[in-house]
């Protein structure tokens, strides 16, 4: 499901609300994903089985840290 080294726009519930931001996917062992921004510093690991996990999508824009730019 999620390549390794690909960029994705994912949506996290964080606090009671929604939000989203570009990551890169360092490594998936279903259902655990981790991610990496290097604005954040550290890798973040998110169990995609989670409620807090709303959706994650491609990045058509697979450079240093694509900007986020809302998909149709």
């Amino acid at each position: 499901m999620f390549e390794i080294g690909k960029w994705y726009w994912v949506w996290l519930i964080e606090g009671g609300d929604e939000g989203q931001s570009s990551y890169k996917v360092v490594d998936y062992q279903a259902p655990l994903l981790r991610l990496h921004n290097p604005h954040m510093g550290e890798d973040m690991i998110v169990n995609t089985s989670s409620p807090m996990f709303v959706r994650a999508q491609l990045s058509p824009h697979q450079g240093e840290r694509p900007v986020l730019e809302f998909p149709e």
